[in-house]
């Protein structure tokens, strides 16, 4: 069986994609001939005779053959091979190429092992699990008349072990909109980034921008296509639309709930206690600031997974502004004066 190869290109003149009366333009047909004459020798045995072994070709000092999977040459397994610990150079080390087949826990019954002891679990339903989620965080956000206050902590924990003490758990996905992280921090940072993408690309197809509601409704949407995929998210977004301030939470499940305030993560009990006691909705701005930063301080004081930084945005009809950056412990010995000078 021989294949025959013919190139197309758009030539300059007025016929149509180089085809003329006689057939395939003279240029054309050369440029043919040259791919046939460029072939492999081993792709050319092979196509010219089924029955006949392909020889096998040594590509970049390896003993990979064309047969061979082509895009596995470069790729961090192969590379881990060819370099021997301790040397500075490349050499050609045997290994076997098998993209068919991944790691899989040692188990006899790998699917049923992973279902049970890598999900993510609340309270202390993961207990029995080889694999343990322990997390921590609080973050807030509640309306009020003068817009929309964001408060969060920065610290990051695996268990009693504090991992980061400065991360942003508040994602600015675009100059109206904000999402806040609690869970998993590589689930949360990278699906609330996925959707400013998806808010942009609403923006440019509508020329206009995306409503807080719609925005919340697209994350709500990916979360219940990998919902029971381990995923570990309890997010709230929020912004200001053309309807006004709009807040909304949204977590691994799909659940999608619009709301005045939520706190989440393992220091919102507390959180919501001083909400609860001290929100209305006609705060002034100075009021609402301090709200969110008390609020925000007596979950850390109380919370060991969470403290270290409260960032504290302010989202108003303009756009949100980040208020401040304050540690816990300043705002500790602050709130002690302050306590102290009201009972003397």
């Amino acid at each position: 069986m021989t294949i025959r190869h013919s190139v197309l290109r758009r030539p300059s003149g007025n016929s149509f994609w180089g085809m003329k009366r006689g057939g395939i333009a003279p240029q054309v047909a050369s440029r043919a001939r040259k791919c046939r004459a460029f072939r492999p020798p081993s792709l050319t045995s092979k196509i010219e005779n089924d029955d006949t072994k392909q020889p096998e070709t040594t590509m970049f000092g390896t003993d990979l053959s064309i047969s061979d999977d082509i895009l596995a040459i470069g790729s961090s397994k192969h590379d881990a091979n060819a370099r021997p610990i301790g040397s500075g150079c490349m050499h050609a080390a045997p290994f076997e190429l098998n993209p068919t087949n991944f790691e899989l826990a040692p188990h006899h019954d790998p699917a049923s092992f992973s279902r049970n002891n890598f999900a993510s679990a609340c309270g202390n339903s993961d207990a029995g699990q080889a694999v343990k989620f322990a997390k921590g965080t609080t973050t807030l956000a509640f309306k009020f008349d003068g817009g929309i206050i964001v408060s969060v902590d920065s610290r990051s924990t695996m268990g009693a072990y504090i991992a980061s003490g400065t991360v942003k758990k508040i994602i600015e996905i675009n100059p109206f909109l904000l999402g806040t992280m609690a869970g998993g921090a590589a689930d949360c940072s990278f699906w609330e980034r996925n959707l400013g993408m998806q808010c942009r690309m609403f923006e440019l197809r509508n020329k206009k921008r995306i409503t807080v509601a719609s925005a919340s409704k697209l994350l709500a949407n990916t979360m219940s296509s990998y919902r029971g995929y381990g995923l570990s998210m309890g997010t709230m977004i929020t912004g200001w639309d053309e309807t006004g301030p709009q807040l909304y939470y949204v977590d691994d499940d799909g659940t999608r709930l619009h709301g005045r305030y939520f706190s989440v993560g393992s220091g919102s009990t507390y959180a919501y206690g001083v909400l609860d006691t001290y929100y209305r909705p006609d705060l002034t701005v100075e009021e609402a600031i301090d709200l969110g930063k008390r609020a925000i301080y007596h979950a850390c004081h109380r919370d060991a997974m969470s403290g270290s930084i409260n960032n504290l945005y302010h989202v108003t009809k303009d756009g949100w502004v980040k208020i401040h950056a304050i540690d816990v412990n300043d705002m500790h010995y602050e709130f002690l004066e302050e306590k102290q000078n009201a009972m003397a």
